[in-house]
């Protein structure tokens, strides 16, 4: 028993040591900082000045300066009409024949009336000259005491009813003439001559139709003269100028490109749409382009030699329209966010206009794991 306790007593310190060494070790281990987490890896974009060309969108149809709906400007019965839609025809082209006869008639009629009207002139003339004779005449007797005053008073009177015959002769011959005019006109009106150069869109009467004025005979286009109209809202119609290039695709022809100018912006605005309407010319030397087709392309409003320009999805912003917005780059490691103002936009791409400086990376892609001085890791930077 005495052998134990003098144990024990060795014991008891040695046990409270090791109870000792046992809490100083935990403490210390919950005193150590927990490790850093991961680097973000992020795709980056080496920011370089490049060229930025400014653009407004427009869609709209194609039609044509040269449209023309044709109509009769007589009466009668439709005899030829030997072309046929999409023929292409030639300005002052005789196109559609209406039976004339009864004009041919009435021609005859007011030339045989013209015929008489000059011989009824002739015929006060002469009248005339003899009056005026006369009365040379009598004013001659009358000195002589050949006449009395009486008798050279009906030798005026006679003058002046010659001189009046000749004035109505003369009226009734310009009367005459008119008729034959409008006669000759309704025969010229017979036949009806294309207004100008272009190709038949649509045939409205055939031949064996009975027309009168105003039916509609035949539409003819001119594709070689064709212009864009398209709506551009107020908001974007600064910069836009007359003589600016445009270019535009049209579905049947994928691929292409076609190109035009800003020919006209027309002074008003819309009060409903709160837009204004821009005419622009569009050549069409190739005769592919047709009036109704339907086109979508951008106005080239400006170009910036030396801009600073990031894919749209490489900025945060509020919404689509925001101006004052922020970016992400990549500083000693970490994440920095910088606020940057943005100008114009084209095809998902923006004009910083400031915030960066050349050579900056800007992280290329927007993440919930971005936020100010978290530690990144670039795997990919481009341009």
């Amino acid at each position: 028993m005495g052998v134990n306790m003098r144990n024990a007593r060795f014991l008891f310190p040695a046990l409270a040591a090791l109870i000792l060494a046992g809490c100083q070790k935990k403490e210390t281990q919950a005193a150590a900082p927990p490790p850093a987490p991961p680097a973000v890896r992020v795709k980056a974009i080496r920011v370089e000045p490049e060229t930025f060309a400014a653009t407004v969108a427009v869609t709209g149809s194609l039609h044509s300066r040269a449209m023309v709906d044709v109509k009769a400007q007589t009466t009668g019965r439709v005899v030829r009409f030997p072309k046929e839609e999409g023929d292409r025809v030639t300005k002052g082209e005789a196109l559609v024949w209406i039976d004339d006869e009864q004009y041919r008639l009435a021609v005859r009629q007011a030339e045989s009336a013209v015929g008489v009207a000059q011989a009824m002139l002739e015929r006060a003339r002469v009248q005339e000259a003899y009056a005026k004779s006369e009365l040379e005449r009598a004013g001659n007797l009358l000195r002589s005491g050949g006449i009395t005053d009486r008798e050279l008073k009906s030798a005026e009177v006679a003058g002046q009813d010659s001189r009046a015959q000749v004035a109505l002769a003369a009226a009734q011959l310009d009367q005459a003439r008119a008729t034959l005019d409008v006669a000759s006109k309704h025969l010229r009106d017979a036949v009806i001559h294309a207004p100008v150069d272009g190709e038949i869109q649509k045939k409205w009467a055939n031949p064996g139709a009975y027309v009168e004025p105003p039916t509609a005979l035949f539409t003819l286009v001119d594709n070689a003269r064709l212009e864009l109209e398209t709506s551009v809202p107020a908001a974007e119609l600064a910069p836009i100028r007359a003589g600016q290039r445009a270019a535009f695709r049209i579905s049947s022809f994928p691929g292409q490109t076609f190109e035009g100018r800003v020919v006209e912006i027309l002074p008003g605005v819309e009060t409903e749409s709160r837009s204004a309407k821009v005419r622009i010319q569009v050549p069409n030397p190739g005769g592919k382009l047709r009036s109704g087709m339907f086109a979508e392309g951008e106005i080239q409003t400006g170009v910036t030699a030396r801009a600073f320009v990031l894919p749209a999805a490489t900025v945060y912003r509020d919404d689509a329209a925001a101006k004052s917005s922020y970016v992400f780059t990549v500083e000693d490691g970490k994440a920095v966010r910088r606020p940057v103002r943005i100008g114009r936009e084209r095809d998902g791409q923006l004009e910083i206009l400031d915030g960066l400086t050349a050579g900056m990376l800007v992280i290329a892609e927007q993440s919930i794991e971005l936020a100010a001085d978290v530690a990144v890791e670039v795997a990919e930077a481009g341009k």
